[in-house]
């Protein structure tokens, strides 16, 4: 999809920012802390933690900055235990907000989310894994409300940040701000080819590094002290992948790749690069994939010719539904940040559907893809084609 990227992900920081000056509005609990949370409750039945990783690939250069090895910085959020003994996450600083709320020993005012910073991992049970890949040049903290929700539901999310690419920046450990590499050529074809192939690999290294996790190590740079049980609530034999826009394309095409993952959600992307196909596209697919896309990108219709191709090579289930009066960001947080006194200004971004009722849609679909394939439940919305006035199903 070639609305957006870096541009907008600059753009979106700023109303992260501006975001927090609103502490007005729905979504503030009398057990939030000061400031203002505008993502929406989950609707799961498990309260929610979150945690951060620092993965470094020790066997790989990274191809945009060649003197280091390539290193990530990922969010987990899980079902959990115990939150009130842990503070409410911030949604802007993983580090220095953190850092310096331990230091005056009182949370600051600031944008919070639904979770809980390093509360244990609910025990008893193991919870199917669910990767999220960002948009082209967006940071992974836009797929923070879907995750939640998808934890709440009883399933552990990774949220990945590719680096080098993400603008404004990755924030890693102490402070250390890793910016997008040079585009000297501008947003070309080569670029973004170049980005999703790196973004692959990180998905594989990604999913290596749960195992490690899972079977009792600790793959975190620095070794910091993790989430208690949280290796334990890891179900990797059960691995699903989501993504928006080119983080779509990335999430297809790596469970084409990896035969660890098992479905998929395209959310408003081509399975593509311009004119060149995806190998899921090119070879077809036998694993179920699921594609929403906007109002926005069925009018533009530069994700059409890849999709259509993918429906005709492949044989697994697959299934695509058009979110009426939407734009390409409202498959990510961007419309619950924005202040109503700026919708207009944002309109070529977001469209006139709710940021609400956007928000619920798009979390009941991607639940249901994984309940019915990760889980097996025989009962999701997918089962018969959308009740909701604001979906259609095209294909």
């Amino acid at each position: 999809m070639t609305v957006g990227g870096p541009l907008i992900a600059r753009m979106a920081a700023t109303t992260m920012i501006t975001a927090a000056m609103f502490v007005a509005g729905a979504g503030i609990s009398d057990a939030a802390p000061i400031g203002v949370t505008v993502l929406p409750r989950p609707v799961g039945q498990s309260p929610v933690g979150t945690t951060t990783l620092h993965l470094v690939d020790q066997g790989r250069t990274d191809p945009f900055q060649t003197d280091r090895a390539r290193e990530l910085m990922v969010s987990v959020f899980y079902p959990a235990s115990e939150v009130d003994r842990h503070p409410r996450a911030r949604y802007l600083s993983t580090q220095l907000m953190t850092d310096l709320d331990k230091s005056i020993g009182v949370q600051l005012p600031g944008v919070f989310t639904n979770s809980y910073t390093d509360a244990p991992a609910l025990a008893g049970a193991s919870y199917p894994v669910v990767l999220y890949s960002p948009g082209a040049g967006v940071s992974r903290l836009f797929g923070t409300g879907l995750a939640e929700d998808l934890a709440s539901r009883g399933f552990v999310v990774v949220t990945m940040d590719p680096t080098y690419e993400t603008s404004p920046g990755v924030e890693f450990p102490g402070g250390r701000i890793v910016q997008p590499a040079p585009q000297p050529d501008g947003f070309t074809t080569e670029l973004r080819t170049k980005y999703i192939d790196t973004r692959l690999l990180d998905s594989g290294f990604v999913l290596d590094s749960l195992t490690r996790l899972a079977s009792g190590e600790n793959p975190d740079a620095e070794h910091r002290a993790l989430p208690v049980g949280l290796g334990g609530a890891l179900d990797l034999n059960r691995i699903g992948t989501v993504g928006h826009s080119s983080g779509g394309y990335v999430a297809v095409e790596s469970m084409h790749e990896d035969h660890r993952i098992s479905a998929a959600v395209d959310l408003d992307g081509q399975l593509g690069v311009d004119e060149a196909f995806g190998r899921t596209v090119t070879e077809g697919e036998d694993r179920p994939v699921l594609v929403m896309t906007s109002k926005q990108i069925e009018e533009v219709g530069d994700a059409n010719p890849s999709l259509e191709a993918f429906w005709q090579r492949s044989t697994g289930w697959k299934r695509q539904v058009t979110l009426r009066d939407s734009a390409h960001y409202d498959f990510t947080d961007m419309p619950l940040l924005v202040p109503s006194v700026a919708r207009a200004a944002a309109s070529r971004y977001l469209g006139p559907i709710s940021a609400d009722r956007g928000a619920s849609l798009v979390h009941t679909y991607v639940a249901a893809m994984f309940d019915k394939f990760l889980r097996g439940r025989p009962d999701t919305v997918l089962e018969n084609p959308p009740a909701e006035a604001e979906l259609a199903q095209l294909r």
